[in-house]
């Protein structure tokens, strides 16, 4: 039986990314993101998807979403809550209240009734719902961007919580991406100097990776045995200190040929 993936915060990025290598695996993919012409555009790009404008923000739109894919697949199989926002440059004590609402509303709340959503349209059929973690996630702090780290080590408690109370029939995970360039990613990069961003480049040469290389990970492991509660981490500790290690030094960023790779000062 062909599988189908509901994929929200999929119009770029990791989401987007996922999304193509699930499809190319043969699986029927449902892409949804806030903004309706860059979700189209971005469906576009992936073979056979379908697409639904989804603001996780709301619960009434995560339950159209999950209506929209039952509607169009006849299940729903996976689901990934993959929909962020990253707001940073700011400590605790001084980031706007507004700031830090709009990453809890997202990358916390959205990611609750999106399994809420799911659960409820997988209740005849079984299925795995899916998070994306991000920085923070670990419990560790993150200087300039602990706004951000706090919601994601709160979405590690919640992927750990809905597994301790998943009927049989529903499994939920969650990815640990590690640093992955995505425009997401560059756009905050353009926020500091151009000393700083000089600065971080080592430490992004050395924890960096494609959207490809991560996305291609991601689908593998959607699509093999779920384990419920399971926590995968793409960036170990083993990997690091290999990359550490490496000679000549892994420069990644030098690889790449988009413009993002640019160091983009004025942006």
């Amino acid at each position: 039986m062909v599988k189908t993936a509901v994929i929200t915060g999929a119009s770029q990025g990791l989401g987007l990314g996922i999304a193509r290598a699930l499809a190319a695996r043969g699986v029927q993919v449902m892409l949804a993101a806030p903004n309706a012409d860059a979700l189209a555009d971005a469906a576009a790009t992936v073979a056979g998807a379908a697409h639904h404008p989804t603001d996780v923000r709301d619960p009434a739109q995560t339950e159209a979403l999950a209506a929209a894919a039952l509607g169009h697949f006849g299940r729903i199989d996976l689901w990934l809550n993959n929909a962020g926002q990253a707001l940073t440059g700011t400590d605790l004590l001084t980031i706007p209240p507004e700031t830090f609402a709009t990453m809890v509303d997202i990358n916390l709340k959205g990611a609750l009734h999106g399994s809420q959503a799911a659960a409820r349209a997988m209740a005849d059929t079984g299925g795995t719902i899916w998070n994306t973690l991000g920085a923070g996630a670990d419990g560790n702090t993150v200087p300039q961007m602990n706004g951000y780290a706090t919601s994601k080590a709160a979405l590690t408690f919640l992927t750990k919580a809905l597994a301790a109370e998943a009927p049989p029939h529903l499994a939920f995970a969650a990815i640990s991406p590690g640093l992955v360039l995505t425009e997401g990613f560059f756009r905050e990069n353009a926020r500091i100097t151009p000393a700083e961003r000089t600065a971080r480049n080592a430490t992004v040469n050395i924890l960096a990776d494609t959207v490809e290389t991560v996305s291609d990970w991601a689908a593998d492991l959607m699509l093999a045995p779920a384990t419920n509660g399971a926590v995968h981490d793409w960036l170990t500790p083993e990997k690091i200190a290999a990359r550490r290690a490496q000679m000549p030094p892994r420069d990644i960023l030098a690889t790449l040929a988009s413009p993002l790779a640019m160091p983009l000062a004025n942006a």
